[in-house]
């Protein structure tokens, strides 16, 4: 049986988009799944980027010591808008990470994991019958890796 491929937003390079993951904590009060990326761009006035935007990618990375890390990305400027979630996070207290050669999972405090040992879910999206899913639901890794 083939299993289809399902998109793991940063895994390959792009020169018009920029992936990252925001670690959020549960306890966070702040910043929530669906906030998330308004909060980041936010946190850090006036706004860095000349144009371009930040999409919520509806995807989560979770590291084998049970982080939850939200996929965003962003487009245009993306040298300001990667300064924009950079400096953001830090006015909130989160960590950023992304992935590196297709193969690992690199957090803004030094952790580093390969991808092929983190778990996946999305939300969000659409479903072979069209219907939207909005609840978290894992990815097999054979999924996407």
């Amino acid at each position: 049986m083939k299993v289809e491929k399902i998109y793991l937003p940063g895994k390959e390079e792009s020169e018009l988009r920029e992936y990252r993951y925001i670690h959020i904590k549960s306890n966070i009060g702040k910043i929530n799944k669906d906030n998330f990326v308004n909060a980041i761009a936010a946190a850090n006035t006036p706004l860095i980027p000349k144009n371009g935007g930040v999409l919520n990618e509806n995807f989560i990375i979770i590291t084998p010591d049970e982080k939850r890390f939200y996929g965003l990305s962003y487009s245009k400027d993306i040298i300001g808008w990667r300064q924009q979630i950079i400096k953001g996070a830090a006015l909130l207290d989160v960590e950023t990470a992304q992935i590196k050669n297709g193969e690992h999972f690199a957090v803004s405090n030094g952790e580093n994991y390969e991808l092929k040992d983190c778990q996946f879910e999305r939300y969000n999206f659409y479903d072979d019958m069209g219907n939207i899913v909005k609840s978290n639901t894992p990815v097999e890794s054979s999924e996407i890796l």
